[in-house]
């Protein structure tokens, strides 16, 4: 239980620290709400505790606010519950808005090491194959995907206005119109999947129930 109990804790300070851009400070109702789950986050000492901090953002959640350090603490308040399954959800939520941190990646192998009654897990064969999906906030994506529709253009563009004897005109054209292509469609599709994802999340989450667990023993 000792190296569990420490991760909680250094998940505890990391999640208290990542709090200056989650709501707007000129929305006073939203800033009042997360200024009140910090500081139930910051005073909790048992599951029950951290249990009322992540319901606290939760309420935040439930309003429309959408973003990488609401997330970040709202898995980490449920982890420090005891909740890994539903602190897994929204840890990867977090890395929706934020991109992959080593914040993210430490309670995230918590909560899976939790559900398994482990003292440390792997994250997913994925992390390491698509590594930009889960890297790159989401809005990052996108921008990359644009990106690579705008060359994929000029450098059509450019092929057909150059004359067919320039050779390293047009190769040059070839090959910014190929990385523009594969730039454009991967980014797509991580975008896309991360879209239907959070679609999925948001129909859902309103739903789901909060509950406090024992965290369990972790094997030797």
């Amino acid at each position: 239980m000792k190296p569990v109990g420490t991760l909680l804790r250094v998940a505890l300070i990391l999640a208290v620290t990542l709090t200056s851009v989650a709501v707007r400070a000129d929305d006073a109702s939203r800033w009042f709400l997360w200024e009140q789950a910090n500081a139930r986050m910051a005073a909790a000492r048992t599951p029950d505790d951290f249990l009322a901090a992540a319901r606290a953002y939760h309420e935040l959640v439930n309003d429309g606010v959408r973003n990488g350090p609401l997330f970040f603490n709202l898995g980490t308040a449920l982890l420090l519950a005891g909740d890994s399954e539903n602190a897994a959800v929204a840890l990867r939520r977090a890395e929706r808005y934020a991109g992959s941190t080593p914040e993210i990646r430490t309670n995230l192998r918590q909560a899976l090491a939790l559900q398994s009654g482990q003292t440390d897990a792997e994250l997913p064969w994925d992390y390491l194959l698509f590594f930009w999906h889960h890297d790159a906030p989401l809005p990052i994506r996108a921008q990359a995907a644009l990106g690579g529709w705008l060359l994929l253009w000029v450098a059509l563009l450019l092929r057909l206005w150059s004359h067919p004897g320039a050779g390293r005109l047009r190769a040059f054209a070839n090959a910014g119109l190929l990385f523009g292509v594969l730039t454009f469609s991967i980014f797509l599709a991580s975008v896309t999947l991360s879209w239907l994802q959070e679609q999925a999340d948001d129909r859902g989450w309103s739903e789901r129930v909060f509950a406090g667990k024992t965290i369990p023993e972790a094997a030797p």
